[in-house]
C-alpha cells in the first residue's frame, strides 16, 4: 500500500515508477546479467520478487536516481508516457454552464 501512495503523491516526479523499476533492475542487476536472462525468464524473476523488495531502499535509490537525473531525466521521457498529467490546451473537458437554474 504504501508504494501505492508514494507513487500516486508524484513526489519528485510524476514518472517516479520508472525511477522506482530501475532503483529494482539496478539492485539486481548482477544476477539478471550474471545468468544473461532472456526476455520471459526476466520477467518471471522481477514477478517472483514481489513481496521480497526491501521497499525503503528502492525508495531512498530511485529518489537518489530521479534527484540526479534532474531536468535531463524528464526531458528524456517521451511526452504522454503514463501517468503524465492532462496537458494545459486552455480547454476544459467538462466546460463549466454560467447559467442560473
Amino acid at each position: 500500500m504504501r508504494l501505492w501512495e508514494v507513487l500516486w503523491t508524484h513526489h519528485l516526479s510524476e514518472h517516479l515508477h520508472l525511477y522506482v523499476c530501475v532503483a529494482i533492475l539496478k539492485r539486481y542487476r548482477k544476477k539478471i546479467m550474471g545468468e544473461q536472462m532472456d526476455f520471459d525468464t526476466l520477467l518471471k524473476f522481477i514477478n517472483e520478487l514481489s513481496g521480497q523488495i526491501d521497499l525503503d531502499a528502492t525508495l531512498r535509490d530511485a529518489e537518489a536516481l530521479c534527484i540526479c537525473a534532474g531536468e535531463n531525466g524528464a526531458a528524456s521521457i517521451p511526452p504522454g508516457t503514463p501517468p503524465s498529467l492532462p496537458i494545459d490546451s486552455g480547454l476544459l473537458l467538462f466546460p463549466q454552464q454560467d447559467d442560473v437554474l
